[in-house]
């Protein structure tokens, strides 16, 4: 949700709040914070790992996490396929017990990525085989594995002792915690969302709902005087204005984005219809002008090379892997994703892989197995350097009718006669990677531009420019949408360019031109989007968003996509407001409005604070223009003291508050801080830590349009208090009579670990009857039935508990088996099945018995009804309803038969027997059955004559 993560863990915390529901019982739905964590970078992310300090870590990858647990009960998270510091996260005990549990406080499961268990063993081979990643995954705290690992090699982890029962228990308690919650076992009648209907997702007050997001959304990045018209570029002057262009391929088209549920087509409303339905709802004659003009197609990620080969003119054929390249440009990389085929991949325009020692002595035909994610791109094979001498070029575009494979597809060879150069000696062979030419602009969109008295030109992203899997390699608007852009600037002076895109673009080519008064920057702005943009270009609502991110002059200013270090260094700029310190095109919060706000009267509650303290900043903001609007005050926090050796940020958000105010009007403006969210983290001491002198707190419209400040001194070190306890034993279900220990973590407010020996515990259960707990923590199981232990910690008067479910399992073993009232010989009751061979002459099944441990179980015996037949005893627990069967087989003794008498013995029996197809020989020992064609399938079983006789107890 943006760059800062104080930013992104209030926009978040939203989401959560919502999608959980206000009821203190059931959840609405189960909010999933993904992806736990650092993955930051799509395209390696199976075998990568993210490499970072605690101080980075901490005070900005782990924060939205921290926060969303801590403030909002976040109920599940999602672990990454990345590995952190060469550990994989769905396989680190520390990233997802340590940190998440017991120090945050997560209270419900983990779910891993879909694969991202399988990620353990094939993607960065931290084990080797599924049932070791298997155990490395549940013990480290994943509870679900969206894939198949868990599936298929939990029995086996468990056989071979990589992993015990308790700790499958564990993550089955997580789960169906979670799913109680949701009120998956009771009565409909007692959950509280069990009666919500389809149609409330489309109702009236969430469509205005969806509205009214929409149009608070929008960032104002320029609102200059138009040369056209000597005023100001937005609003426009709907009297004013005649003919309206609406140009570029996101005029008509309604983007959500990749993952978004995809509304009714009654519900998406584009900004063409949007502008439509305006001028006609106001009774307007302005004509309507549309041409797309442009496109959109992706220049990153051109292509997926998995490999080559050189087929000579007598057939002889050499295959090279791509990805053992001699040499290559800067930010190839080499993946396979989700599929089992490594590629070369990021590919960009101007990318090359060179490979040494190439004999194209007598080569006719070259072959290149390659993977279209999106559109397409060229490759030229040079001889000796990326401008040597063209052996053959490959068009492989969808434009040229290649199939699009997408971001999971694998290669498919495609091949091409080469220029006959006469090379008959190794030489390095360069594959060269190249963008499709632009399209050339549509003249007759130029000519509609020209003759409209404004033009709006819609332009953006879609889901192709960076997805799942494939990252963005550019910061450039897909496709020809700048030269779109200029060409529409050159032809009408009186420009507006609307952007909907995933994220900041370059715009340095066109934010500058005059003949673009307006630019207008919004990310998928949902189904509403028409309507909102509509209202605000025609000054119905002033905008007034603010950027969520840092809007960088290129991407060149931006340090390597795998580098996670935030700070600066000698060859390489920070990132993020935090520490970016060069020119940009935007800073962060920037945004605009149509009208102006004017900032005084700057005050802070406290002059001096400590870590424990909590203080209020205020200011008065005044609409000093002609619109009513909106505004967000910003504060941002920067620690002039603190030494330069600690590299502290140049500043961080700290707090914003959105208000409307009337045109004319003034507002006060409060916004609380609470000083312990003031720290920094100790890499040496593992915990907060906070610098001690002057703290400035600046005020303003964004990060850098500061309107005023405040300070305070700090000095005091933090007071932690408790803050998450968690108990266990190991286990969750227990044996009549079995003990085990309790353990009790204790986490602080400034995320330190308390000696727990040092604390006070007082244990208790909930259920004596079921299982009693001392005063040490020794949980000794009673009786069947389910119990909660609790362990209540005291800190320094601070009190927090944690407790555990326990199951006591029943003996459901009988304590005797008979037949005819005598042991079964050799009974044991860990031996489920038994048998007993009766003479031929047997007519009726003998009786079985047994007894259980105790009153609470149930027993049932169905006898067998003939022999051969089985008597099945049936053990119950009439409170858990657990049942626990044994098997008392009886067959028949099996006798010889050479056939030597005149008729079959008793103990045969014939299946659908036809008398006309068998027979006795006169001569002994021979018997004669004509086989006729027949099925023996289940289903269909209608064979002759088959003989049978039991194999003693079978």
């Amino acid at each position: 949700y943006g760059e800062d993560p104080f930013l992104v863990s209030q926009i978040a915390g939203g989401f959560v709040r919502g999608m959980m529901g206000k009821n203190e019982v059931y959840l609405k739905s189960v909010p999933c914070g993904k992806h736990y964590f650092a993955n930051n970078s799509e395209f390696d992310r199976h075998v990568s790992s993210s490499n970072m300090d605690s101080r980075d870590m901490r005070e900005f990858y782990l924060l939205p996490y921290k926060e969303l647990i801590e403030e909002d009960n976040l109920p599940s998270i999602m672990s990454s396929y990345n590995a952190v510091n060469g550990v994989p996260t769905s396989a680190s005990k520390f990233y997802l017990d340590t940190l998440a549990r017991r120090t945050y406080g997560l209270d419900g499961y983990i779910t891993g990525d879909c694969a991202a268990i399988e990620d353990i063993y094939t993607g960065h081979f931290y084990v080797q085989t599924a049932e070791e990643a298997t155990a490395e995954g549940l013990k480290a705290g994943v509870d679900s594995d969206c894939g198949s690992v868990y599936q298929r090699s939990a029995i086996d982890a468990l056989n071979k002792g990589l992993l015990s029962i308790a700790e499958i228990d564990r993550a089955l308690v997580n789960m169906f915690t979670i799913r109680m919650r949701l009120g998956e076992f009771d009565p409909p009648g007692m959950v509280v969302y069990s009666n919500t209907e389809q149609n409330v997702v489309g109702s009236p007050a969430n469509k205005a709902l969806a509205l009214e997001v929409a149009t608070k959304t929008p960032v104002l990045l320029k609102n200059d005087i138009s040369i056209k018209t000597s005023k100001k570029a937005l609003p426009l002057d709907p009297k004013a204005i005649k003919k309206i262009a609406l140009i570029g391929p996101q005029a008509d088209n309604v983007f959500l984005g990749p993952y978004s549920g995809r509304p009714s087509r009654d519900n998406l409303v584009s900004p063409v219809d949007g502008i439509k339905k305006y001028i006609s709802r106001n009774s307007l004659s302005t004509e309507v002008l549309v041409s797309t003009g442009g496109s959109t197609a992706s220049k990153s990620n051109l292509l997926y090379i998995a490999g080559f080969e050189l087929i000579k003119s007598d057939g002889t054929v050499s295959k090279f892997d791509a990805t053992k390249f001699s040499s290559s440009s800067r930010g190839i990389t080499v993946g396979s994703g989700m599929s089992d085929e490594e590629q070369v991949r990021t590919i960009d325009d101007g990318s090359w892989t060179a490979y040494n020692n190439i004999d194209l002595t007598n080569v006719d035909t070259i072959g290149v197995s390659l993977n279209i994610p999106t559109e397409g791109g060229i490759v030229e094979v040079r001889v000796g350097s990326t401008e040597g001498n063209l052996l053959a070029t490959l068009n492989a575009t969808v434009a040229a009718g290649m199939r699009a494979g997408g971001v999971y597809g694998t290669g498919e060879l495609m091949k091409v006669k080469v220029n006959k150069l006469g090379y008959n000696e190794p030489q390095t062979l360069y594959l060269v990677y190249k963008a499709p030419v632009n399209d050339e602009i549509d003249q007759e969109t130029i000519k509609t531009a020209a003759s409209a008295d404004v033009v709006i030109v819609f332009v953006g992203t879609d889901e192709k420019t960076a997805t799942e899997e494939a990252d963005r390699l550019t910061l450039l608007l897909p496709g020809n949408q700048v030269d779109l852009i200029k060409a529409v600037a050159a032809a009408n002076p009186n420009t507006i360019v609307v952007m909907q895109t995933l994220g900041c673009v370059e715009v340095e080519e066109f934010k500058n031109l005059k003949n673009i008064p307006g630019i207008i920057w919004t990310g998928f702005n949902g189904q509403a989007q028409g309507d909102a943009i509509a209202s605000i270009l025609f000054g119905d609502v002033s905008p007034g968003g603010k950027l969520n991110a840092t809007w960088y002059k290129s991407v060149n200013d931006l340090p390597p996509i795998t580098d996670y270090t935030l700070r600066g260094g000698k060859d390489k700029n920070g990132r993020t407001l935090w520490y970016f310190d060069k020119d940009v095109s935007y800073e962060f919060g920037y945004g605009l409005s149509y009208t102006t706000f004017e900032y005084s009267n700057f005050k802070i509650s406290k002059k001096n604070i400590t870590p424990n303290d909590k203080m209020t900043i205020r200011v008065d903001v005044k609409n000093s223009g002609a619109y009513d609007g909106d505004e967000v005050v910003q504060i941002y926090m920067r620690t002039p003291d603190s030494p330069a050796s600690m590299q502290r940020p140049i500043k961080r958000l700290k707090g914003f508050k959105r208000v409307t105010i009337p045109a004319g009007q003034k507002k006060t403006v409060q916004i609380d801080i609470d000083c312990a969210d003031l720290w920094f983290w100790d890499m040496d001491q593992n915990k907060m830590t906070f610098d001690q002198g002057k703290y400035v707190f600046e005020i303003g419209a964004s990060s850098k349009d500061i309107k005023g400040s405040v300070s305070a001194v700090m000095k005091g070190q933090f007071i932690p208090t408790l803050k998450t306890v968690v108990a266990d034993c190991g286990v969750s279900v227990m044996k009549n009579g079995s003990s085990a220990q309790t353990s009790v973590t204790a986490a602080m407010t400034d995320d330190s670990f308390y000696e727990i020996s040092k604390a006070d515990i007082v244990y208790s259960s909930s259920n004596p009857d079921v299982a009693v707990v001392n005063e040490k923590g020794l949980v000794t199981a009673m009786r069947t039935g389910v119990a909660t232990i609790t362990a209540r910690v005291t800190i320094d008067g601070h009190t927090e508990s944690g407790s555990y479910p326990i199951k006591v399992t029943p003996d459901m073993r009988p304590v005797s088996l008979t037949v005819n009232g005598k042991e079964v010989v050799g009974f044991d009751p860990d031996m489920h099945s038994y048998s007993y061979l009766l003479p031929a002459s047997a007519s009726q099944a003998p009786v079985v018995k047994a007894a259980s441990s105790g009153p609470d179980i149930l027993v049932e015996v169905e006898q067998a009804k003939h022999v051969p037949g089985t008597a099945i005893v049936t053990l119950t627990d009439n409170i858990t309803v657990e049942k626990n069967s044994y098997y008392v087989n009886f067959g028949i003794e099996s006798v010889d038969d050479e056939f030597n008498n005149s008729t079959l013995g008793k103990t045969w029996s014939w299946i659908r027997e036809n008398y006309e197809d068998w027979s006795l020989s006169k001569k002994s020992g021979l018997l004669t059955i004509t086989a006729k064609d027949g099925g023996l399938k289940e289903a269909s079983n209608n064979a002759e004559n088959i003989l049978l006789q039991s194999a003693n107890t079978d």
